[in-house]
């Protein structure tokens, strides 16, 4: 059966969901704590106040303000208003009016209102949103923690630390280029050693077991056996490093002794087109195989590249304890000065350290690590950028010839005059020459740029992610404004019990009877004024913290949705094709099960009180189960294909 898009479990989660079921409401420990605040008597005179207000012709925008403000910057509990430090939320002036009113307008909206087609466009929007802020906090985290220690440069970091290896980026790329095969980049550990150079050869050449017959009569003059030969094209493993180490040390002798016609030949096969190397053992040599970068070549420290080449063009022979600290293979500058020159092996070990550190570096090779380097050039017809037929690379390769459009070439056109033809270089690594600020940078992001990511970083996820309870807590309660709202509701009910909130009721009750908008407001600054005389009373402390804890965290919601361009007042009514998007979502977002995710959030918020809320989270741990039976190898057949079914055309006898 062909594969589709939707299980069976999203198909029953859609139905519900299409026709606006499977989502709950509020939790019913908020929506009784909103109750019981707007029930007590002085919240209730409040909104008799505000319900006869707004039904009054002479109303004015401005009262009205100031009325949904009663003690904003004194006691906002006992005026149902925002405290005056949060200018991001304003009260609801539709009823249930106020501070309550916000708090039950805001976790409704997020769930839709009923309405799961306006539930599927938020939710999808702060997904989005989630994903890629959060991507720029791990980001910056990681680039300050990961890159920390290790960090040289930016230039170093951008071109996968070559430029630390070597700066000289057209003399070490003609130089690489030239090498053609002489290194395995996959065995780099014996790099520059007589023994890799042999098996190299032997690779190369395609001999299983043996040599060159030029190369094993120089061997043998130099007083290695036919054996001896075969064990150095073996390896180390098959004697001791000692002995290895004397094998080697005959075979670079030997390697002196090839020149002329029987050098070239091996050149040849190794594609070396290096100029002046005399002798075999100069392709051991970094100054005979770097002709034109061997002064700039660096290798890695614990304060940077140092360069391997001192004054007078000789190595750098401090380099040699530290080159051992990088080293994973036995075969240090120590072991190969017993086999070739002191200097020579301290500054192969050296490139052999400093080569090792570019990532990927086995998966390459040297022609193709020189074009990555400085580039390759290519003639292009000048009159038709697409016309590459016949190019050719500046150190003599071919590439294949593209399409050319005949019409683009005049009648009569000599296509092989030069003067048609445009030298193009393609690829090439740049440095962050000409942008002095970010060279000089000694860490890879700035103290000024992660200061910029950790005041993005305010959420409760690691590393100060953001989290779906960051920015749709309320419809769920994840801060528990429950018990914030039970402390205020008894504070005030204690307040009432003494008869302290007496004047306050009076004047919420007397704009009743006001029957104009003097009046009301001067009854809004009697109600201030009796807020205000409570300020000694503990009562009005604890209602202050309770009433600010509630608007700070409904301020940060609201500010991570600004953030994400999303308007939960402004979300489309009536729209399915996000639903449907929703549903082809469950699957990722049952896999997202970090604490208070995606998968945390929906299943708190599905009705599981009918099948298509229960078949929302089944959705999501069939998503689950799918990623465990993945990384088991093993596969399933649950989905329906999308397309329709074929139906079998019957045969039909002709008839003649």
């Amino acid at each position: 059966m062909a594969q589709g898009m939707l299980t069976p479990l999203q198909l029953s989660a859609g139905s519900a969901l299409l026709t606006n079921q499977g989502i709950v409401g509020l939790p019913i420990e908020l929506t009784t704590a909103l109750d019981n605040y707007n029930n007590t008597t002085t919240i209730t005179n409040f909104f008799a106040a505000v319900v006869y207000y707004i039904a009054q012709p002479w109303h004015t925008v401005n009262t009205l303000t100031a009325l949904l403000s009663i003690g904003n910057n004194t006691c906002p509990a006992l005026g149902n208003s925002i405290p005056i430090a949060y200018t991001n939320l304003t009260p609801s002036d539709i009823s249930p009016f106020g501070f309550s009113g916000l708090i039950q307008h805001a976790g409704q909206n997020y769930l839709g209102n009923s309405d799961n087609g306006r539930f599927a466009q938020g939710f999808m929007a702060v997904q989005g949103y989630i994903s890629t802020i959060n991507q720029f906090i791990n980001s910056a985290v990681n680039a300050k923690t990961y890159f920390g220690p290790t960090f040289t440069s930016m230039d170093a970091l951008a071109t996968n630390q070559i430029s630390d290896m070597n700066p000289d980026f057209a003399g070490f790329g003609t130089d690489l280029a030239r090498q053609g095969q002489l290194t395995n980049l996959a065995n780099l550990n014996n790099y520059g050693t007589p023994g890799a150079l042999l098996h190299q050869i032997a690779a190369v050449a395609g001999l299983q077991g043996g040599t060159l017959s030029s190369v094993n009569v120089a061997l043998i003059g130099a007083g290695l056996t036919t054996d001896n030969i075969k064990t150095l094209l073996t390896g180390q493993d098959t004697v001791t490093p000692n002995q290895y180490n004397l094998l080697q040390r005959l075979a670079y002798t030997g390697m002196k002794t090839i020149a002329g016609a029987d050098l070239q030949n091996i050149l040849s096969i190794l594609d070396v087109t290096t100029p002046n190397i005399n002798t075999l053992a100069d392709l051991l040599d970094q100054t005979k195989i770097f002709p034109n970068s061997y002064t700039t070549l660096q290798t890695p420290t614990p304060e940077g590249p140092v360069l391997i080449y001192g004054p007078g063009n000789s190595v750098n022979t401090n380099v040699a304890g530290n080159v051992a600290n990088y080293l994973t293979s036995a075969t240090g500058c120590d072991e190969l000065s017993k086999v070739i020159p002191q200097a020579i092996a301290v500054a192969n070990k050296a490139v052999q350290i400093a080569i090792q550190q570019i990532t990927g570096i086995s998966n390459t090779t040297l022609p193709a690590l020189a074009e990555a380097v400085q580039g390759y050039t290519l003639d292009i017809w000048s009159p038709d950028s697409d016309y590459l037929a016949d190019a050719v690379v500046s150190d003599g390769q071919t590439i294949p010839t593209y399409y050319r459009a005949q019409q683009d070439v005049l009648a009569g056109t000599n296509i092989n005059n030069t003067a048609y033809w445009l030298p193009t270089t393609l690829c090439g690594l740049s440095t962050m020459a000409g942008l002095p600020a970010i060279q000089a940078q000694t860490s890879a992001i700035t103290q000024e740029a992660t200061d910029d990511y950790v005041d993005l970083a305010s959420g409760t996820g690691p590393n100060g992610t953001i989290t779906t309870c960051d920015v749709l807590g309320t419809a769920i309660d994840f801060n528990d404004f429950a018990s914030r709202l039970t402390t205020a509701t008894e504070n005030i009910i204690t307040l009432q019990g003494l008869g302290l909130l007496t004047a306050l009721n009076n004047a919420y009750v007397a704009i009743l009877l006001a029957g104009n908008d003097a009046a009301a407001v001067l009854l809004i600054n009697d109600a201030n004024v009796a807020i205000a005389a409570l300020s000694a009373d503990p009562n009005y402390a604890t209602l202050n913290i309770a009433w600010n804890y509630i608007a700070n965290y409904l301020n940060k919601e609201k500010g991570y949705q600004t953030t994400a361009g999303i308007d939960y007042n402004n979300l489309q009514a009536g729209e399915q094709v996000s639903i449907m998007g929703f549903v082809q979502q469950l699957a990722q977002y049952g896999t997202q099960t970090e604490s208070c995710g995606p998968a945390s959030f929906l299943t708190k918020i599905a009705d599981t009180s009918i099948p298509g809320g229960q078949a929302i989270v089944g959705a999501m741990r069939e998503a689950q189960n799918q990623q465990c039976l993945s990384a088991a190898g093993l596969g399933t057949n649950y989905i329906p294909s999308s397309t329709p079914a074929v139906t079998p055309v019957p045969a039909v006898t002709p008839i003649y």
